[in-house]
Protein backbone atom coordinates (compact mmCIF):
# COMPACT_ATOMS: atom_id res chain seq x y z
CA UNK A 1 0.00 0.00 0.00
CA UNK A 2 1.10 3.74 -1.46
CA UNK A 3 0.99 5.93 2.30
CA UNK A 4 -2.46 8.20 2.09
CA UNK A 5 -2.05 11.56 1.94
CA UNK A 6 -2.80 13.47 4.76
CA UNK A 7 -5.52 15.69 2.97
CA UNK A 8 -7.41 11.90 1.60
CA UNK A 9 -7.35 10.79 5.03
CA UNK A 10 -8.79 14.02 6.20
CA UNK A 11 -11.45 13.81 4.04
CA UNK A 12 -11.83 10.36 4.27
CA UNK A 13 -12.40 10.76 8.04
CA UNK A 14 -14.65 13.73 7.65
CA UNK A 15 -17.01 11.55 5.23
CA UNK A 16 -16.67 9.05 7.59
CA UNK A 17 -18.17 11.45 10.25
CA UNK A 18 -20.62 13.02 7.79
CA UNK A 19 -22.48 10.06 7.23
CA UNK A 20 -22.42 9.19 10.95
CA UNK A 21 -24.34 12.98 11.13
CA UNK A 22 -26.88 12.10 8.43
CA UNK A 23 -27.98 8.75 9.63
CA UNK A 24 -28.27 10.63 12.90
CA UNK A 25 -30.23 13.39 11.69
CA UNK A 26 -33.04 11.05 10.85
CA UNK A 27 -35.08 13.83 8.34
CA UNK A 28 -33.62 14.02 5.15
CA UNK A 29 -32.20 11.08 3.53
CA UNK A 30 -30.54 13.60 0.61
CA UNK A 31 -27.08 14.44 2.34
CA UNK A 32 -26.83 10.56 3.20
CA UNK A 33 -27.32 9.57 -0.33
CA UNK A 34 -24.84 12.32 -1.60
CA UNK A 35 -22.11 11.11 0.09
CA UNK A 36 -22.34 8.03 -1.95
CA UNK A 37 -21.31 6.87 -5.59
CA UNK A 38 -24.70 6.10 -7.96
CA UNK A 39 -23.24 2.68 -7.88
CA UNK A 40 -22.23 2.06 -4.55
CA UNK A 41 -22.71 -1.22 -2.76
CA UNK A 42 -23.25 -1.11 0.86
CA UNK A 43 -22.94 -4.23 2.40
CA UNK A 44 -24.69 -4.81 5.95
CA UNK A 45 -25.40 -8.10 5.41
CA UNK A 46 -22.53 -9.25 8.04
CA UNK A 47 -24.66 -7.66 10.73
CA UNK A 48 -28.06 -9.39 9.52
CA UNK A 49 -29.47 -6.51 7.18
CA UNK A 50 -29.03 -6.37 3.00
CA UNK A 51 -26.76 -5.84 0.90
CA UNK A 52 -27.50 -2.85 -1.50
CA UNK A 53 -26.52 -2.43 -4.91
CA UNK A 54 -27.09 1.35 -6.21
CA UNK A 55 -28.17 4.65 -4.54
CA UNK A 56 -31.51 3.20 -5.46
CA UNK A 57 -31.35 -0.02 -2.27
CA UNK A 58 -29.95 2.66 -0.04
CA UNK A 59 -32.76 5.06 -0.82
CA UNK A 60 -34.85 2.60 -0.14
CA UNK A 61 -33.06 1.12 3.33
CA UNK A 62 -32.57 4.70 5.02
CA UNK A 63 -35.99 5.74 3.96
CA UNK A 64 -37.19 2.60 5.98
CA UNK A 65 -34.60 3.08 9.28
CA UNK A 66 -35.50 6.80 8.79
CA UNK A 67 -39.32 6.27 9.17
CA UNK A 68 -38.84 3.37 11.98
CA UNK A 69 -36.82 5.57 14.15
CA UNK A 70 -36.86 8.30 16.72
CA UNK A 71 -33.17 9.02 17.84
CA UNK A 72 -30.07 7.76 16.25
CA UNK A 73 -26.54 8.50 18.21
CA UNK A 74 -23.21 7.20 16.58
CA UNK A 75 -19.93 7.70 17.82
CA UNK A 76 -16.98 6.96 15.69
CA UNK A 77 -13.04 6.30 16.66
CA UNK A 78 -10.13 4.80 15.58
CA UNK A 79 -9.65 5.84 12.06
CA UNK A 80 -6.96 4.11 10.09
CA UNK A 81 -6.07 4.06 6.89
CA UNK A 82 -6.90 0.73 4.86
CA UNK A 83 -5.47 1.07 1.33
CA UNK A 84 -4.72 3.85 -0.85
CA UNK A 85 -3.83 2.92 -4.76
CA UNK A 86 -3.63 7.42 -6.01
CA UNK A 87 -6.93 7.09 -6.83
CA UNK A 88 -9.44 4.97 -4.56
CA UNK A 89 -8.72 5.02 -0.81
CA UNK A 90 -10.14 2.60 2.26
CA UNK A 91 -10.43 3.78 5.44
CA UNK A 92 -11.88 2.05 8.93
CA UNK A 93 -12.86 2.87 12.30
CA UNK A 94 -14.79 1.90 15.09
CA UNK A 95 -18.39 2.59 15.98
CA UNK A 96 -20.83 2.51 18.59
CA UNK A 97 -24.28 2.95 17.24
CA UNK A 98 -27.99 3.06 19.81
CA UNK A 99 -31.30 3.79 18.34
CA UNK A 100 -34.61 3.72 19.77
CA UNK A 101 -37.40 3.08 17.49
CA UNK A 102 -41.11 4.18 17.23
CA UNK A 103 -42.23 0.80 18.83
CA UNK A 104 -40.09 1.79 21.91
CA UNK A 105 -37.87 -0.99 20.85
CA UNK A 106 -34.42 -0.05 21.59
CA UNK A 107 -30.46 -0.85 19.49
CA UNK A 108 -26.88 -0.53 20.67
CA UNK A 109 -24.35 -1.94 18.59
CA UNK A 110 -20.47 -2.10 18.73
CA UNK A 111 -19.40 -2.84 14.89
CA UNK A 112 -16.41 -1.65 12.44
CA UNK A 113 -16.47 0.45 9.41
CA UNK A 114 -15.07 0.20 5.88
CA UNK A 115 -15.64 2.70 3.01
CA UNK A 116 -13.53 2.62 0.12
CA UNK A 117 -13.76 6.35 -1.14
CA UNK A 118 -12.98 7.65 -4.58
CA UNK A 119 -13.00 11.71 -5.80
CA UNK A 120 -15.78 12.60 -8.01
CA UNK A 121 -16.32 16.41 -8.90
CA UNK A 122 -14.15 17.54 -5.77
CA UNK A 123 -15.81 15.36 -3.44
CA UNK A 124 -15.11 12.71 -1.97
CA UNK A 125 -17.74 9.85 -2.11
CA UNK A 126 -17.93 6.12 -1.11
CA UNK A 127 -18.46 3.68 -3.50
CA UNK A 128 -18.04 0.04 -0.83
CA UNK A 129 -19.21 0.12 2.26
CA UNK A 130 -19.46 -2.51 5.06
CA UNK A 131 -19.90 -2.94 8.73
CA UNK A 132 -19.08 -6.17 11.03
CA UNK A 133 -19.59 -6.78 13.83
CA UNK A 134 -17.03 -6.24 16.80
CA UNK A 135 -19.08 -7.58 19.48
CA UNK A 136 -22.29 -9.83 19.42
CA UNK A 137 -25.34 -8.38 17.80
CA UNK A 138 -28.16 -7.72 19.38
CA UNK A 139 -31.47 -9.47 18.31
CA UNK A 140 -33.49 -5.69 18.37
CA UNK A 141 -31.25 -4.70 15.28
CA UNK A 142 -32.71 -7.22 13.06
CA UNK A 143 -36.72 -6.55 14.60
CA UNK A 144 -36.29 -3.03 13.99
CA UNK A 145 -34.65 -3.10 10.27
CA UNK A 146 -34.69 -6.49 9.33
CA UNK A 147 -37.78 -5.81 7.12
CA UNK A 148 -35.93 -3.32 5.13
Amino acid sequence: MTRMPQQVREALQDLMTDYCYAVDGLKDVEPLLDLFTDDAVADLSAIGLPLMDGKKAIRAFFDGVFADMTHHFHMISNFRPQSWDGEAGAMTAYVIGMGRAKDGNTVTVQVHYRMECVQQADRWRCRHYTITPMMPMPGSLEEIHGNH
